[in-house]
């Protein structure tokens, strides 16, 4: 029969046990932490791609064309309000057909108005669908030599922007801290082969 020494645990084991864990614990808390794998990183200068691709110079051309054909049309409404001016100069004021004139000018000026304004918003509009075809056919660009290349991120790069000069603090502050780069080497910046790439495979 077993003695009651002998079936007792001994009372330092549960502690040893404890301080044993913790220990270990310690131990893979403060081990070498294994490196990241390396990160290849590339610059563009959008600004810049933008201003030389031959796409461009195509869709603003087509933008100017058809800016004259909507601003011919509102100069045939200008033109019809002259008119009214005109004969509203030399009329008699004490007739109808002055009175009716004069409403008619009031409507065609405002017609002339409206049109002028909703030429402009359709002039912005045309713009910036063309910019966002251009930018999307960019990021398929850049796309695709970042997967021939290595590259796995391809940043704005804005450390070309100057810091304005001789403006009030908010603005230079603003400039300064919305930046996302400081500084790059030349020898991350993909700009130039966005551009060639982009020219080579376009068509007018």
């Amino acid at each position: 029969m077993f003695s009651n020494h002998a079936r007792s645990i001994h009372p330092l084991i549960p502690t040893l046990a404890i301080l044993i864990a913790a220990i270990a614990w310690q131990a893979g808390a403060n081990a070498t932490r294994p490196p990241a794998p390396a990160t290849a990183v590339a610059t563009v200068d959008i600004v810049k791609i933008i201003e030389k691709l031959k796409e461009r110079e195509v869709r603003e051309a087509q933008l100017e064309e058809n800016k004259n054909v909507r601003q011919a049309q509102l100069q045939e409404v200008a033109d019809k309000i002259r008119l009214l001016e005109a004969d509203l100069k030399d009329g008699n004021r004490s007739t109808p057909e002055y009175k009716d004139k004069i409403r008619q000018a009031m409507e065609i000026q405002a017609v002339y108005k409206a049109r002028g304004e909703a030429l402009n918003q359709i002039l912005s509009i045309d713009r910036g669908n063309v910019t966002r075809e251009m930018y999307e056919k960019m990021l398929d660009a850049i796309s695709r030599i970042s997967d021939r290349e290595g590259y796995d991120i391809v940043i704005f790069d804005d450390s070309l922007f100057e810091v304005p000069e001789d403006v009030q603090y908010q603005d230079v502050f603003r400039s300064i801290v919305s930046r996302s780069i400081i500084y790059r080497h030349e020898s991350i910046d993909i700009t130039e082969q966005v551009v060639t790439l982009m020219n080579n495979e376009f068509t007018p």
